[in-house]
């Protein structure tokens, strides 16, 4: 038989206990109203350092290029609708103040500074820019990302089964939590550091990608890449890093990697998110800004250098690119 047996507890006991359980549970109210002022303070002394940092590099009106390749910031002081927004590859852009609406392929996305845009592959779309008020301009900041960097961080998803389905998305919004905000401001602590921007800058410009293209938006983007592909693509972007200032075709390359033309251009795509000879010209105009900022070379000598016939074509590929002229690109840098 089966004794039970019930332990008489002393009243006094009993309330003393009610009264501890009482307390702990108002205490630990009071940590976790204490951790969410700390996460508030922490998000408003992140939001006026980056306001501050955009308004110290965004000198002119409009987008200027910093330091850092791929990173642009952006001041605009008025209303401003803008048709054929180019971008060139996987691009994030996060908001320091003001709004800014998109349309994309009928789609309408709301960017302020809550959350953060990702465009998912070289397109054009149109947008309008609302300052944040009279005397407070929109201010913003992009960067685009190096498509290997992207193609890496795809095939290291990809391998560890982090896949998606249905088809990618040209552009996505999500919330701006510290996942990203951390690296992204680690990021910009290094542009005005010579040595930081060559030894740190890449490793949150990594960190970045691969928290963007694991987040649950990007589902659909990771779900285009197929493993067998993969390692025949990355070969073709080492070839073209290594040729791309010799003439090239989609089908030179794809005989060097044994993909018929068609089918590789398909996953070239697929993987790099921009087309084979898009990538040739970024190759191209990459080494050509590096040419310009550190030797000041002329920009008629970059161009034949970087594998232009035509040092006006350079020009204007250049200034489409990166928001100036050669020449003056490179004395605002400098």
């Amino acid at each position: 038989m089966t004794r039970t047996a019930f332990v008489l507890l002393n009243p006094a006991i009993a309330r003393r206990r009610s009264g501890d359980a009482r307390s702990n549970w108002i205490e630990s109210l009071k940590m976790r109203d204490r951790a969410a002022r700390r996460t508030g303070r922490s998000g408003q002394r992140f939001r006026q350092a980056f306001i501050d940092w955009v308004d110290d590099h965004a000198i002119d009106e409009g987008r200027s290029d910093v330091s850092y390749a791929g990173l642009s910031v952006f001041r605009i002081s008025s209303a401003t609708v803008i048709r054929k927004e180019p971008t060139f590859g996987v691009t994030l852009g996060i908001v320091a103040q003001g709004s800014k609406t998109l349309r994309v392929h009928g789609r309408t996305l709301e960017i302020d500074a809550s959350n953060y845009l990702v465009v998912t592959r070289e397109m054009q779309y149109d947008a309008t820019v609302q300052p944040a008020s009279g005397l407070r301009p929109f201010l913003g900041v992009s960067i685009t990302f190096p498509p290997e960097l992207v193609a890496k961080a795809m095939v290291a998803l990809a391998d560890g089964g982090e896949s998606g389905s249905g088809p990618p998305m040209a552009a996505f919004s999500a919330p701006l939590e510290s996942v990203v905000a951390e690296p992204f401001s680690r990021l910009l602590k290094t542009v005005d550091d010579p040595v930081e921007r060559r030894t740190l800058a890449p490793l949150a410009v990594e960190e970045l990608v691969f928290r963007l293209l694991r987040s649950e938006a990007a589902a659909a983007l990771r779900g285009a890449i197929r493993s067998t592909d993969t390692r025949p693509i990355t070969e073709a972007m080492r070839l073209i890093r290594t040729q791309a200032f010799r003439p090239l075709s989609v089908e030179g390359i794809a005989r060097q990697v044994a993909m018929s033309p068609s089918h590789f251009a398909h996953r070239f795509r697929a993987v790099a998110r921009m087309s084979p000879m898009r990538f040739v010209k970024e190759v191209r105009l990459d080494a050509a800004r590096t040419l310009l900022l550190s030797q000041g070379a002329r920009a008629s000598e970059v161009a034949l250098r970087v594998g232009y016939e035509s040092p006006a074509h350079f020009a204007r590929d250049f200034k489409r690119r990166f928001g100036a002229s050669p020449v003056r690109y490179a004395q605002r840098l400098r």
